[in-house]
């Protein structure tokens, strides 16, 4: 067996490492004690008491150790690799034999030259390029096509920083991937500190702008209440006009006046001379409509923002650097403390939007930062692609002559062909425009999550529908980060069939031969106009989306530019094309995976058409809802409106309302210790079952996200019961974890909710439920700029408790002592969780101290989040000037928060819900001395004493 070692693993440090390693290449199991300890997890005696860790894998026909970790002193509870808090009793698990290297999973690639390899949420091996890139520090810019790898291998170089470092890209979808395949296995690194931001999200950590911004949706229903002549009427070119020529491009104006717009190059527009006088007549009706409307353009935005940012980072990596404009990059490069710790990562050729970007232009950017001279070899260049098929990636490297051959380079750094270390075999096929081929087509691919039809203009689509019952079709402009299996080109070249036959027009064979070679484009004044770039690019973006088979379907397929790309014969059926039928799960991961990359109206479709979800029948007691009712219960004396709402009051502990009910002659209201099991038996029966049938075929009928009368999703039913089974259930159909109840809490808060008031829970239910439920981070706003608290962070899980013990401990301490929140509430709960959850060391009163002090509001400090607001000594409330982004929102946080629902209840829930009702006036009025005392400090009005 071949040995692998994971980056970072020291084997010279590891004692009988050497021996041990003799015993696996020699595959003699026996003498190396190999036992199997998880899911293609195994442990191997290193001495007396050492383990080594390690997997197994195959590439060809060779099998491969991969040694992971070193067990020190049988410490497998603080391994990365073992499920959290583990325990491992070595006399009970099984010896392995070298037999189970036969069913090791494969490794579609590996450098036989390297003994090293990476992980991110797969293994990695680096081939001869990634790997001497991997090896050459900043400043550095990483070019490569599509399935390239260059977002995983800047990862693992982001690995090797130091300090405070940024990963930002246009894409909040990429960010949020990017992160989790960072910190996948576990992955720490104390030397560094880490944001991954969209670029959105980069911007509100410099100061969080005003009202919304400008979308290419918002921009079209705008433009098309214009009057513009037809030639201006395609809503997508116009603002990307206004976002790539008019504004974006000069880093030392907002915006191009109208004499510098008119003048601009055929190279650096969209629109010929004669018609940006009426282009620039747009545009200032524009800017009036944003100053109008509550809109920011964000290029106008980043070069506001420009006199605002300050150096905070140390290395800086920027991923798709394509998707953003000159100011936008150099608002991310002024963040810097050293000018050159940055990595730029990118491919000129997936440019669907013109936002006439160039690497030339990037250079730039480096050469004008104050104190910087020209970086030597700074760009890099990845052309193998570990994602498509041989096949899509020679009509990819077919569409790269033509443009080159078409408009010559636009710098010398995008001269570069694609050598395919993709899957398998594919297809690339063009077949007959016929309703005998589109029906047969439509049989074998509509119940397919693995097919999708792309086309070139929104309006398509129609066309599309007509033919074909996949909800998966995107026009090129929705195109952009999605990936395929197979790819249905239709009607891609003939809805523009002069545009396309002008590239091909002169265009042989023979220009398409060789290696691409730097030079000028021919004709300045014609082809090279950007908007005909456009639709190579998107043709070279369309198909590159298919990881392993192409086909097109064209009306009139007789095109110049088919027959360069090899597409002359039309196949007149679909044999060839596997009928398919994806599971209904498989149709839920799509549907959640193109939410989070904003393709709402595709993820609609499949939630309607493919799981036939629907509406609940009944009403969700928020907002409306729940005004209405109770002024039913409370003022007009209805009996069912009044049990409905004592129940709502149950279910949030509201103390408030239950009096109000009372008062109101609800006799039931007096007796919460009756009234809850009955509560319970009828709305949460089947959720308290060990198999949740009944709840999932609810989720299947209302979605995974539906919410019951009391505005709570089966995830937070879940938590609170902390029935791990269902929890996980319900995520792999991807229920949403940022969703919160009527008390603001979302499914994680809540599970410590029932945690922090039950010892028991803590210690039996927290432990499986904790990694399942805490989103990856909490985005608030402090001093008017975004924070994202990560999770591994101390400061993430005692906001968390903060938000609970609002509700548990607050009401109760004021009642009784006059006192608020402080560091012994917090390490009393913190106790009570095992140290899977929390180590001993952050369960410490002083060390709780400690994060309560450092994030003071009024003390100063380079990583003070400024979450409390310190009142007296020792004493502290949730900051009243945070907010909190909670669905898409940002709300402050004692609009999220209730504090009508404080109360001065015991401290343990469940003794509450046993409880006898006592009425209190006494404590009621201290109750409503502290809900006065918070909103006078979150209106400012009431300040804390210094």
């Amino acid at each position: 067996m071949k040995i692998l070692v994971y980056r970072g693993l020291d084997t010279a440090a590891i004692p009988g490492f050497e021996k041990l390693a003799a015993y696996l290449r020699a595959d003699d199991f026996r003498s190396a004690e190999v036992k199997k300890i998880g899911d293609n997890l195994y442990r191997a005696r290193l001495d007396r008491s050492n383990r080594l860790l390690f997997a197994l894998y195959r590439h060809a026909d060779e099998c491969c150790v991969l040694a992971l970790e070193f067990i020190h002193r049988h410490a497998y509870e603080q391994s990365r690799f073992l499920a959290r808090g583990v325990t491992i009793d070595e006399d009970q698990i099984p010896d392995a034999a070298a037999a189970a290297a036969q069913t090791a999973p494969q490794l579609p690639y590996l450098n036989p030259a390297l003994h090293r390899f990476h992980l991110l949420d797969k293994v990695l091996s680096f081939d001869d390029d990634q790997e001497a890139i991997y090896r050459l520090p900043p400043p550095l810019v990483i070019i490569g096509s599509a399935g390239s790898g260059k977002t995983a291998l800047t990862l693992e170089k982001l690995k090797d920083a130091r300090g405070d470092c940024l990963y930002v890209t246009r894409s909040p979808f990429l960010a949020q991937n990017a992160r989790d395949l960072y910190y996948a296995q576990g992955y720490e690194n104390e030397d560094q500190e880490v944001e991954f931001l969209s670029y959105r999200e980069y911007l509100e950590s410099i100061q969080v702008p005003p009202g919304r911004e400008m979308t290419p949706r918002v921009f079209a229903g705008w433009a098309a209440r214009q009057r513009l002549p037809k030639e201006l009427q395609d809503s997508h070119r116009l603002f990307e006009e206004v976002q790539g020529a008019i504004t974006g491009t000069a880093p030392d104006r907002s915006y191009l006046d109208r004499e510098t717009y008119l003048a601009l190059g055929v190279r650096q527009s969209i629109y010929p001379p004669e018609l940006r006088g009426v282009v620039y007549d747009l545009f200032e009706r524009y800017l009036k409509f944003l100053a109008e409307e509550g809109w920011f353009d964000s290029n106008i935005l980043s070069h506001a923002w420009l006199t605002r940012v300050a150096p905070r980072y140390d290395f800086v990596v920027v991923d798709e650097v394509q998707d953003l404009t000159n100011v936008q990059l150099l608002l991310i490069l002024k963040a810097l403390r050293d000018p050159r710790g940055f990595l730029l990562c990118g491919d000129s050729n997936q440019i669907v939007h013109p936002n006439f970007f160039s690497w030339s232009k990037v250079k730039t950017l480096f050469w004008n930062q104050p104190g910087d001279q020209a970086p030597t070899e700074l760009i890099r260049i990845l052309n193998t692609n570990f994602r498509n098929s041989p096949e899509v990636t020679e009509v990819a490297n077919r569409l790269l002559h033509i443009k080159h051959a078409r408009f010559g380079s636009v710098d010398r750094e995008s001269n570069y062909l694609v050598v395919s270390r993709g899957p398998g075999a594919g297809r690339v096929g063009l077949l007959a425009d016929t309703d005998a081929v589109k029906r047969d087509l439509d049989r074998r691919t509509a119940a397919s999550a693995r097919f999708a039809i792309l086309v070139l203009h929104d309006d398509q689509k129609a066309e599309v529908r007509r033919f074909f019952r996949t909800p998966l079709v995107f026009s090129i402009h929705e195109a952009k980060g999605l990936e395929y299996e197979n790819v249905l080109l239709y009607g891609f070249v003939s809805g523009e069939e002069k545009r396309f036959r002008d590239i091909a027009a002169d265009l042989t064979e023979a220009d398409l031969q060789g290696e691409l070679r730097y030079a000028r484009g021919r004709d300045k004044n014609d082809k090279s106009l950007e908007i005909y770039k456009f639709y190579i690019n998107a043709l070279y973006v369309a198909v590159t989306r298919a990881v392993r088979n192409l086909y097109l379907i064209e009306p009139r397929p007789a095109q110049p530019l088919l027959a360069l790309l090899g597409l002359t014969e039309v196949h007149q059926g679909v044999a060839d094309v596997e009928e398919q039928r994806s599971s209904l799960d498989e149709w839920r991961r799509e549907a959640h995976r193109l939410e989070l990359q904003g393709k709402d109206e595709q993820a609609a479709e499949i939630r309607s058409q493919i799981l036939k979800e629907q509406q609940v029948p009944w009403a969700v007691l928020r907002g409306e809802t729940l005004a209405a009712l109770r002024e039913q219960a409370l003022v007009k004396g209805d009996k069912k409106a009044r049990i409905s709402l004592m129940e709502y009051a149950l279910v949030y502990r509201d103390q408030r309302l239950l009096n109000e009910l009372d008062r109101a002659g609800l006799q039931a209201a007096r007796h919460p210790d009756k009234a809850w099991p009955i509560l319970e038996k009828k709305h949460y029966l089947l959720y308290s079952l060990k198999h949740a049938g009944g709840v999932l075929r609810e989720v299947d009928k209302y979605g995974a996200d539906f919410r019951n009368c009391f505005g709570q999703t089966p995830l937070m039913i879940a938590s609170r019961m902390g029935h791990a089974d269902l929890i996980t259930e319900l995520l792999e159909r991807d229920a949403d974890l940022g969703l919160v109840d009527g008390n603001g809490q979302n499914a994680f808060q809540i599970a410590l909710d029932r945690a922090c008031a039950d010892e028991r829970f803590a210690r039996t239910r927290l432990p499986a439920v904790f990694e399942r439920l805490a989103p990856a981070g909490i985005d608030i706003q402090v001093d008017g700029r975004l924070v994202k608290l990560d999770r591994r962070h101390m400061e993430y899980l005692m906001l968390c408790i903060a938000l609970v013990l609002f509700y548990q401990r607050l009401g109760e301490n004021w009642a009784t002592r006059r006192n608020l929140l402080n560091a012994v509430d917090f390490a009393a709960v913190l106790g009570q969780f095992p140290e899977s959850v929390v180590p001993a060391r952050r369960k410490k009163q002083t060390y709780v101290s400690s994060i309560l002090s450092k994030n003071e509001v009024n003390r100063e400090g380079p990583y003070n989040r400024k979450l409390f607001l310190r009142i007296s000594r020792g004493q502290y409330l949730i900051n009243p000037r945070l907010a909190l982004r909670v669905e898409g929102e940002w709300r402050g946080i004692y609009d999220l928060l209730v504090p009508e629902r404080l109360g001065a209840a015991p401290q343990d829930v469940l003794a509450w819900m046993g409880r006898r009702w006592d009425p209190n006036p006494r404590r009621e009025q201290a109750i409503g001395e502290l809900r006065d005392m918070i909103a006078g400090l979150a209106r400012g009005e009431i300040k804390p004493d210094p």
